[in-house]
């Protein structure tokens, strides 16, 4: 079966299902759809027929006489039910069957859609059935002369239900025929056959109607027995306009032959009295110029002058200015339809536009409603964005008419700022957005005077709209660049005045809207200033204004954030950029150390910018930015920076080792950037100074190491650390030549005491195994390779596992099918690595078994002789999934509980991945002895196993699960009863799975008696979801949308399967004699809606003063979860004496027998007058020795066991009494 095929009969199964599942349905015709299907699929059963969507199609057909007799129609129940499924099933079946079967099936269909008496669901599922076996006919049905029981009769059909009083067949029928039209039948043609027959007759029945309801006079319409008569012809009128609008926007779109007498017959009817017809009138022409605005493969057909007298028809539609009911629609219509008419004519419609920003912006005059001021500000948005090409604006010279026009344009734009339009001004302000972004860099001169007047409105002090101007502003600052802004708008951040206001504010928007601009404008403009701002800082430093200080430094710091963006695609780059500007960025880098993040930012930012333009960027993107800068500037630009990389790298080099580890990365970003357009000779003599650099320092390294001597994230790592960094960055760019020596640095590295050492040595293969030339020496250097990893694994720090881990699935990846034999001497190091602390190690150590496996998978031959501590007459093994499977459980039979829990780890983790490989003998054998590791004593071994197991219950088959039930549930339940590592849960969560899976039936015989009582406590949990989800939605709540909030997010499939459950939250996992327990902690961690919700409560009794909220001692009695009620256990836990704050003072074993020390009890009673007189003390000790956020925001608490060894029998009793009381 084809793949098509294949889905499509998948999702027919999907739908069938839905209705499989009515079958124990309450409502009739939904219980008549299931067992109508059942009847089907049975009698296609008996006769051996395969399950098809042709299959149940003639099943279904043979059903229909039943309901119909001839035209009428018998038994609606059935008709409707039927039906209903053949238009389900249809959608599936082949186009020859359709064909072969058009005329039988469109018998059927005719009585159900010509009964006055069919019910509006059998008409709608005989439309849907309608449309399937319209769209599978051929173009020589549909060209064929018109016959009783031919497409087009029941195309004319269909077009009449478009029409029908009831909503919901009309609708149906409407979306039925643009469906139709949208799907042409396969051929040369572009167009549906039927397009032109069903425009033709709306066309004439809408003029036939309008001409109808326009002969009756207004007298005429209102007589008594005229009224239903002239209603009717006006929804039959609405419904037709309806239908045109429908098939305007389908994907063939209204034809360009019928637009003309379309808009004839739309003006006529908007040119009446009819306000519901007039804007069904306008919703069609809406629908019509939407659809010639976008992709319409018939736009160049279209005639120009045609389309202008439409043009001037709408214009001429335009209603009153109050008008809130068409002036919106008109405007709309104006907009779409200026949008089609530039995609016809750009240069007419582009001159139209000062006559048409002066109409509409009568619409934006104050006073006016609010829903006009916004569809007009949104028209002239529209037709600044649509109407302005940009190939006129590119014009070298522009020519007389455009000048003129822009300068029209941009007259009518400012005088949108006067008062008459002030209450509109905001609307405004996205008017003169969209015009500087339509202009770009010609709104110079035109827009100039705009960005005057919004400078002077923004720096008033009543003044309201600063957002909507600062957005102005910005898009001034990217059409005009900041160089004119700022002649137009100066800073003056010395000395404002009234006359000159300080514009500081201008600093951020500059930073985020430049944009190609000249980079000479900074190193004249921003350079000095910042210098000079410099000194008054370091003059105010002296005097002591911390206020000034703050100011000043701010604003030194603003105006350098802008020259990355100065350095965005600079327009003027090889005449700005000199080695004086160099020389100026090299001592910003060296001497400031608070701006070389944005000096190194600024370095990185030119070099990709005109990289990635040279190199990635798709020609007519941005037509304005190709009009600046070619992609053959931009390849200059990058041979001119490639001059001044070598000395560039040197400076970053040097930077680099003189900073801390903390603040390297965007170093070196940097310098991976320059390194990419540094010459390749230049890249060769670099590395060969780091490499004399790095042999002395690595044996400075590794005697560090053995002293136990490391450097923090805030110190200054040694030279090794820094040398071997600035090595890992060069290693793609080196040539062939030199990789020798990076092999012999790797050798020297792994093999270095150093934590660090390691890690970046093995980076070194990593970054070699992303390129191509890279991966063929790791593979011409194989051998090489495996005997220093192998022979490393012994010297292997902590630290470095992870990268090294890393570096194998490189290796891995790369490693030839001769080379298999590496694989098991590395596994058991794989496997292990399942069970680091470090997240990204364990990660590393799945993917790796992964990869092994993989290439296992793909054959060839492993030589075990070739093993490290294997027989050297060991025969060779063919290399499959079987045997790598073999491999990885002979750690089950490891020596200590760590080895064995990390192969059960393991091979969860490759069951999961490889359980359609296996075959099923290694699968039993596998299940089987993981089941006999249940019966472990070692927790650590039995977790892991409760890992298999869930992985085990939820992917492999029922066939191969369910005859180890026996053995499985009693051995998982005799962990039931532990509540350590929170087996207990587990547990529960398996068994929940397995009786989802195999029934409550298959379970409950395998069941031991004795734990009879977690089945039931489970039927209890389920029950008390069930109610509760009842209780919420019967409060018009959402049950689980707090769980679903709270769900955990798991970084693979593979952990959602182990770690993830479907069953409830832990609150509800207690004993069903606990319930009252565990209803109060759900109160209190907030199960219900409203839990999210931060509360605060007031810790008090009625026995105390009410908290005075000025005490001091008021934080010890705050709490953001809801105090209970302390449990009364009668235990010695009673006994124990607690001061005012909460803490215990235990007496020891003689307390009551001898006398105490005085001044032990003087201490005591010192210490308790403390807690009492300052509470606080008891929630900082609370903070101090809590829990802290983890990784994955888990808890972790902190595990502080007592060194004394004075702790005697009575302590123990008292935690044990603690425990006991808190459970």
């Amino acid at each position: 079966m084809a793949p098509e095929v294949a889905e499509e009969q998948f999702t027919l199964e999907s739908k069938l299902d839905r209705l499989r599942l009515h079958k124990t349905s309450k409502l009739p015709h939904q219980k008549r759809l299931a067992v109508i299907l059942e009847a089907v699929e049975e009698t296609l059963k008996e006769q051996n027929a395969e399950l098809t969507a042709s299959a149940y199609v003639i099943g279904l057909l043979s059903i229909l006489p039943e309901a119909f007799t001839g035209s009428e129609l018998k038994n609606q129940e059935l008709a409707a039910a039927a039906v209903y499924l053949l238009d389900v099933v249809l959608h599936h079946a082949s186009s020859p069957l359709l064909i072969g079967k058009f005329t039988l099936i469109l018998s059927y269909l005719t009585p159900a859609l010509s009964h006055s008496d069919g019910s509006p669901a059998l008409v709608r599922s005989a439309i849907g059935c309608l449309e399937n076996i319209l769209i599978a006919q051929d173009s020589s049905s549909w060209l064929a002369s018109a016959s009783k029981n031919g497409p087009r009769n029941a195309l004319s059909r269909l077009l009449e239900l478009s029409l029908d009083e009831r909503p919901k067949v009309r609708k149906r029928a409407q979306e039925a025929v643009t469906t139709l039209l949208s799907h042409p039948p396969p051929g040369p043609a572009t167009i549906h056959p039927a397009l032109n027959m069903c425009v033709d007759l709306v066309l004439a029945l809408v003029k036939e109607q309008y001409s109808d309801f326009m002969g009756m006079s207004h007298h005429h319409r209102k007589q008594q027995s005229q009224i239903g008569h002239a209603a009717a012809l006006e929804r039959k009128i609405i419904f037709l306009l309806q239908l045109i609008r429908a098939i305007a926007r389908n994907d063939m779109g209204w034809p360009t032959s019928k637009i003309e007498p379309l808009c004839e017959t739309l003006f006529s009817i908007s040119r009446s009295a009819q306000e519901f017809l007039i804007i069904a009138a306008l919703d069609v022409f809406q629908a019509l110029f939407t659809r010639m605005g976008g992709d319409y493969e018939e736009k160049e057909k279209m005639d120009g002058a045609t389309f202008t007298k439409i043009v001037d028809s709408i214009m001429n539609l335009q209603p009153a200015q109050t008008d809130q009911q068409r002036a919106p629609t008109w405007l709309a219509i104006v907009a779409q339809c200026f949008a089609a008419y530039s995609g016809i004519d750009e240069a007419k419609a582009f001159a139209r536009l000062p006559k048409l920003f002066e109409t509409i912006s009568d619409f934006l005059e104050s006073g006016l409603p609010p829903t006009v001021v916004t569809s007009a500000s949104q028209c002239l948005i529209a037709l600044a964005t649509t109407c302005i090409p940009y190939k006129i604006l590119l014009e070298k010279p522009l020519n007389k008419s455009t000048k003129r026009t822009l300068s029209e344009i941009s007259k009518s734009a400012l005088s949108l700022l006067s008062i008459k339009y002030q209450t509109a001004w905001k609307e405004v302000f996205g008017i003169l957005i969209a015009l500087f972004d339509a202009f770009d860099f010609v709104a110079d001169p035109y827009l100039v005077a705009a960005v005057a007047t919004i400078g002077e409105l923004r720096t008033g002090e009543q003044f309201e709209g600063r957002a909507e101007t600062d957005g102005v502003l910005s898009a001034a600052i990217r059409a005009l660049g900041p160089e004119k802004v700022l002649q137009i708008l100066p800073l003056n951040l010395e000395n404002p005045g009234p006359n000159q206001p300080g514009r500081a504010f201008l600093l951020p928007l500059l930073r985020d809207n430049i944009r190609n601009a000249k980079l000479s404008h900074f190193i004249n403009y921003m350079v000095p200033l910042g210098d000079h701002l410099s000194q008054k800082l370091a003059e105010f430093t002296e005097e002591g204004k911390t206020v000034e200080i703050k100011i000043y430094a701010t604003l030194i710091e603003q105006i350098w954030s802008l020259l990355p963006r100065y350095c965005d695609l600079p327009s003027d780059l090889r005449q700005s950029f000199t080695q004086k500007f160099a020389e100026l960025l090299a001592n910003v880098l060296y001497q400031k150390v608070e701006l070389r993040q944005v000096g190194c930012k600024a370095l990185r930012v030119l070099v990709d910018s005109n990289k990635m333009y040279a190199e990635v960027y798709i020609d007519g993107l941005n037509p304005f930015l190709e009009a600046k800068l070619s992609k053959e500037d931009a390849k200059k630009n990058l041979e001119h920076l490639s001059t001044m990389a070598s000395k560039f790298l040197a400076v970053l080099f040097n930077v680099f080792n003189q900073t801390v580890t903390e603040h390297r990365q965007y170093i070196l970003d940097t310098i991976n950037s320059f390194l990419s357009v540094t010459p390749a000779e230049d890249i060769v003599t670099t590395f060969q100074k780091v490499v004399r650099l790095l042999n002395p320092a690595l044996e400075a390294a590794s005697a560090a190491a053995k002293k136990s001597t490391s450097s923090g994230k805030f110190t200054i790592p040694p030279v090794s650390h820094t040398m071997l960094d600035l090595i890992v960055a060069m290693v793609p760019y080196l040539p062939r030549s030199l990789y020798s020596d990076l092999s012999m640095i790797f050798v020297s590295s792994i093999q270095n005491a150093d934590a660090q050492v390691q890690k970046r040595g093995y980076r070194i293969v990593s970054k070699l195994a992303q390129s191509e030339v890279g991966s063929e020496y790791l593979i011409e250097s194989m051998d090489t390779l495996e005997i220093a990893m192998v022979s490393s694994a012994e010297k292997i720090t902590p630290p470095a596992r992870g990268a090294r881990l890393t570096s194998l699935i490189d290796i891995v990846r790369t490693l030839p099918s001769s080379d298999l034999h590496f694989i098991p001497a590395i596994l058991p190091e794989a496997v292990i690595g399942t069970k680091e602390v470090n997240e990204k190690t364990r990660v590393a150590a799945y993917q790796l078994l992964v990869e092994m496996g993989d290439k296992m998978a793909g054959g060839g031959s492993v030589s075990i002789c070739k093993v490290p501590s294997m027989d050297i007459n060991a025969a060779d093994v063919e290399a499959s999934i079987n045997e790598y499977f073999t491999m990885v459980s002979a750690g089950l039979a490891g020596s200590t509980p760590h080895m064995i829990s990390a192969t059960i780890t393991a091979l969860s983790r490759l069951l999961y991945q490889y359980k359609n490989n296996l075959e099923v003998n290694i699968v039993s054998e596998l299940v089987a002895t993981i089941d006999l590791f249940l019966t472990s004593k070692n927790r650590e071994i039995v977790k892991a196993a409760l890992g298999f197991v869930k992985v085990m219950v939820t992917t492999l088959p029922k066939d191969l699960v369910e005859p180890r039930l026996e053995t499985l549930v009693p051995n998982l339940l005799e962990w039931a009863h532990e509540h350590h590592a929170r087996f207990k849960l587990k547990v529960k969560h398996l068994i929940e799975r397995l009786l989802r899976r195999f029934g409550i039936e298959a379970i409950e015989r395998v069941f031991p008696e004795h734990d009879k009582k977690l089945l039931a406590n489970i039927r209890k949990s389920k029950e008390r979801a069930r109610r509760k989800k009842e209780t919420a939605e019967a409060e018009g709540g959402d049950y689980n949308e707090d769980r679903t909030a709270r769900k955990k997010k798991y970084s693979s499939e593979f952990e959602e399967a182990i770690y993830g459950s479907s069953s409830e939250d832990e609150d509800e996992y207690v004993e069903s004699d606990n319930e009252t327990t565990t209803n109060k902690r759900k109160q209190s961690n907030g199960s219900n809606s409203k839990a999210d919700k931060s509360e605060t409560y007031i810790m008090n009794n009625k026995f105390e003063d009410p908290l005075d909220l000025l005490d001091k001692k008021a934080l010890a009695r705050i709490s953001s979860t809801k105090p209970t009620a302390p449990v009364n256990v009668t235990s010695r836990q009673s006994k124990i004496k607690t001061t005012a704050s909460g803490k215990m003072l235990v007496d020891d074993e003689e307390a009551g027998k001898k006398a105490r020390d005085p001044d032990s009890e003087m201490l005591e009673q010192l210490a308790a007058q403390a807690a009492e007189a300052n509470p606080i003390n008891a929630y900082v000790d609370a903070v101090k020795n809590g829990p802290v956020r983890g990784q994955r925001n888990k808890l972790k608490f902190k595990n502080k066991r007592r060194r004394d060894d004075d702790s005697d029998d009575d302590m123990k009793e008292v935690r044990k009494n603690y425990r006991r009381a808190k459970f």
